[in-house]
């Protein structure tokens, strides 16, 4: 299995290689999803690259977040500089984006973020089909649904294996970004898990789960058949770097029990009150939770070792190259050094070897000046010597030769690949292929009494999950009843089956060419690239954290949420049950900040629960944007409301569609959302 360190800075990089990773991962200055990490500039990367690459360890570049309209040409020309550089992989969420790199730059390998929540055979198939050649898996997935994954999917895995670990599933988190202005989509996560909350008589972090370690799980990941092992850490120092890469490293290589005093080392490099698997066990619940402390409970104590492996110039990282030199009577020294790449150099002298007068060079001495590697990074075992009696040569000619044949071996190994850019060919205007038809209304409905509420009041869409959506179709004949799939949908979980003909996707692996496929706003459609991706749906939503102006030019036909809590987090597990306060699938319990804002908790199919913010969208006053942009539906998400209040709801913005006047709810009830938020 490959050890992926991660690297926020440069001595973090040069910490990972001397530790024993075999690839690291960087964020650029721009479109990482660790803005606050210091990050590498363009020419800093091509150096990482370098010294990367002349060690044996590849270099993976994440430029992870969510893709705006306005940045589209800016990101595709930084991939293609990225390209140029020769980096060996690089990271992405976006779809539309995803696909649009691998048309442009089909020979540069891409990898599905962890922020796509690839949680099942499906996904992981179909984001193979885009073009990518690996997928991080979502961190909640059990041991299980992993070797699914690896042994059907036929596509690389990375699987995280030590870190801090979100409560909700990456990519799958507004919280920060609804409430605070901060996403964590696009690099800026405010960390609002770790903050206090109440649920009824408990208080205390209950969103802050522990930190991964599977540590002493490696011979299984192996043998389930993963690919990577990434440790999470891009905003971690050196020395935690290094003391993580090093242990896994060791283990990795000679598979054992761990020592206690390498599980010590991990504690006291970063913990957060112990360490978790459970996820990977398929057992959650308060055990793996950091109830009491959410920040760094160890003292960050880091051995004289690791701190050596953290020093400037450190070169511990010795790799194997091999070596032949010859010297004939009246010829030059030749020297040829080459590694198990294929990258070979020769360098000759330029003296003669001549007739001995005194002492003639012996095998002995050759051998020892061969062997003078000194501060390169390659260690030579046995050198292939042909050497004629009773010549000699200086020793200075043998030194330059050897340097320079090493010298013109590590030019070879940063050489960069030749890859295609097809960029002048692939950068046109599309013209769109689908036009708005007038502006309807839809609604997502969580209960029975909601859905009868709706369709009375004229509403002819309606978004259930598919258990009610199931038992709607039975009821209502010439309404569009189309059933909600899970969030995240996992193939070690059971589902019910819709019976509907049109479904509403929350993931790319939910796609099924024999329904009507809806895309929900979970898709993360944030540009026109993302919009054609998927524009053989029968519509999709927009994503929540847009503001009017950025939705302009790419939502048109598209579908908007236009009332009602939008779902923050999505968590697999829930801490509901961890407290013993299981709701079963009802609209019980809220969970309350610590500025007393009480936030609805929902459940799904599969037990995965949503956490709901604490006030609804509100536009009905504000629906002028819907001609300027000629959205073809608006959505009204109902939770808690009741029937009446459904009704009530529905009425309102009928009656704005028309264009009448419309009585606004009481003030600081409700929220805007993004629609008016400025950008970063």
């Amino acid at each position: 299995m490959e050890l992926l360190a991660p690297a926020g800075s440069f001595s973090a990089l040069c910490a990972a290689v001397q530790s024993g990773a075999d690839a690291v991962y960087i964020g650029g200055s721009e479109f990482s999803a660790r803005r606050s990490a210091a990050n590498f500039t363009l020419d800093e990367i091509k150096k990482a690259a370098d010294y990367c690459h002349v060690r044996g360890v590849t270099l993976h570049v994440a430029a992870n977040i969510l893709i705006k309209e306005k940045e589209k040409e800016k990101f595709l020309d930084y991939i293609g500089k990225l390209n140029e550089i020769g980096v060996d992989a690089v990271i992405i969420q976006d779809i539309g984006m995803a696909a649009a790199v691998h048309r442009i730059y089909p020979d540069l390998p891409i990898h599905a973020s962890t922020q796509m929540t690839a949680a099942s055979v499906d996904a992981a198939k179909k984001l193979k089909e885009i073009g990518f050649s690996r997928v991080v898996l979502a961190r909640e997935l059990s041991c299980e649904a992993i070797r699914k994954i690896c042994s059907e999917a036929g596509v690389e895995t990375e699987v995280f294996a030590h870190g801090a670990i979100c409560m909700s599933y990456s990519g799958q988190c507004l919280m920060s970004s609804i409430i605070g202005g901060r996403s964590g989509n696009r690099g800026m996560c405010a960390q609002p898990c770790r903050l206090p909350y109440k649920i009824e008589e408990k208080s205390g972090y209950l969103l802050s789960p522990k930190d991964l370690c599977m540590i002493e799980r490696l011979s299984e990941l192996k043998e389930i058949g993963v690919t990577s092992l990434k440790i999470e850490g891009r905003l971690k120092r050196s020395e935690y770097v290094a003391a993580v890469s090093g242990i896994y490293r060791k283990y990795i290589d000679e598979p054992k029990k761990v020592s206690s005093s390498d599980m010590q080392e991990l504690f006291d490099a970063f913990s957060r009150s112990g360490f978790t698997c459970g996820y990977f066990d398929d057992r959650m619940g308060s055990g793996m939770m950091s109830y009491k402390n959410p920040a760094n409970a160890a003292e960050n104590i880091f051995s004289d070792e690791v701190k050596r492996r953290c020093t400037e110039g450190a070169n511990f990282r010795k790799t194997e190259i091999f070596m032949s030199a010859a010297l004939k009577k009246g010829k030059p020294l030749s020297i040829s050094v080459w590694d198990d790449k294929g990258n070979f150099a020769e360098c000759v002298s330029d003296a003669a070897a001549e007739a001995a007068i005194n002492r003639p060079l012996d095998r002995e001495r050759l051998l020892k000046q061969l062997l003078k590697l000194g501060d390169t990074p390659f260690f030579v075992k046995e050198p292939e010597i042909e050497l004629d009696e009773g010549i000699t040569i200086a020793i200075s000619e043998i030194n330059s030769v050897r340097r320079r044949a090493v010298e013109k071996l590590i030019h070879e190994k940063c050489k960069i690949p030749k890859r295609r850019d097809l960029s002048a060919e692939e950068r046109k205007t599309r013209e769109k292929a689908k036009q708005a038809q007038g502006t309807i209304l839809t609604a997502q409905v969580t209960t029975y009494e909601q859905a009868k509420a709706c369709i009375d009041a004229g509403i002819c869409e309606i978004y259930a999950d598919t258990p009610l959506a199931n038992k709607l179709l039975s009821e209502y004949k010439g309404v569009n009843i189309i059933a909600k799939l899970p969030p995240v949908a996992r193939d070690d979980r059971e589902y019910e089956m819709p019976k509907t003909d049109a479904v509403l996707i929350s993931n790319i692996g939910q796609l099924d060419e024999k329904k009507r496929c809806y895309g929900d706003f979970r898709l993360n459609i944030f540009n026109s690239e993302s919009v054609e991706f998927y524009s053989a749906l029968e519509r999709v939503t927009m994503s929540p954290e847009l503001n009017l102006k950025e939705l302009s030019g790419i939502s048109e036909g598209s579908e908007v949420i236009a009332y009602g809590r939008i779902p923050l987090m999505v968590m697999e597990n829930c801490p509901l049950k961890a407290l013993g306060k299981c709701q079963s699938h009802k609209l019980r319990h809220s969970i309350t900040d610590r500025k007393n804002e009480a936030f609805p908790l929902k459940c799904n199919e599969g037990c995965v629960l949503e956490i709901l913010n604490s006030k609804p969208i509100f536009m009905a006053d504000k629906l002028e944007f819907v001609n300027k942009l000629k959205i073809s539906a608006l959505r009204l998400i109902f939770t808690v409301e009741n029937s009446a209040e459904c009704d009530k709801i529905v009425n309102i913005y009928k009656m704005a569609l028309l264009g009448q006047k419309v009585n606004m709810p009481e003030e600081n009830t409700f929220t805007r959302g993004h629609f008016y938020r400025g950008t970063e």
